[in-house]
């Protein structure tokens, strides 16, 4: 029978292989988005000739396979792509941002995303403000119970999985995408806490 102690051992040298891992995840995505002789820029560059040259704006099966990049996957391609066309821009963020490193193109597009989300504007907060004011108006003409503002509950953790089923397969997305996907966020989520942590 195995001992506690034996299992500590194994645990804190499974999770020493682990940071080491994730560290040579991170250093290899940075490297592979610094440079340009990449593969996931140089097929960003190869899609972003061929939409041009095709006069597309999405590469189709067929033209995929005319080019000889239908057995790449999907989403790759994409992210390739997107990398090629915002190069510039997230290498300067890269750049501005030293300490933030991620273990793959996916969770580095992510958090760029969120990262260069535009702002709320001052229109958009005075059309609060008067939406506001206007409810602070009491009047009884016309009212009834149905002109009550509703009270959204809150969300259990089933009604999140649910809609979140909802969503999948209303955008096509698989299980297994989804899967990988969350796993990444909440390892970029751990990441960051981790970054905060210490500085």
């Amino acid at each position: 029978m195995t001992t506690i102690s034996t299992l500590q051992s194994i645990g804190a040298n499974l999770a020493k292989a682990y940071h080491k891992e994730q560290k040579a995840l991170r250093t290899k995505t940075t490297k592979m988005v610094f440079s340009e002789d990449s593969f996931d820029y140089e097929l960003g560059k190869l899609q972003s000739e061929i939409l041009t040259i095709e006069n597309v704006k999405i590469i189709s099966k067929a033209l995929a396979l005319d080019y000889g990049i239908n057995s790449i996957d999907r989403r790759r391609k994409s992210e390739a792509l997107w990398l090629f066309s915002n190069h510039s821009n997230i290498v300067t963020w890269l750049r501005q941002n030293p300490k933030k490193r991620f273990t793959s193109l996916t969770a580095l597009q992510r958090a760029y995303s969120l990262a260069n989300k535009p702002k709320e504007e001052a229109s958009t907060q005075e059309e609060i403000l008067q939406i506001e004011d206007k409810s602070s108006e009491v009047s009884n003409v016309g009212q009834s119970a149905k002109d009550e503002p509703k009270v959204q509950k809150k969300l259990t953790a089933s009604d999140v999985a649910f809609e979140t089923v909802l969503a999948l397969d209303t955008h096509g997305i698989s299980k297994e995408e989804f899967l990988f996907a969350l796993k990444e966020q909440l390892e970029l989520i751990e990441d960051n806490t981790q970054l905060d942590e210490v500085a």
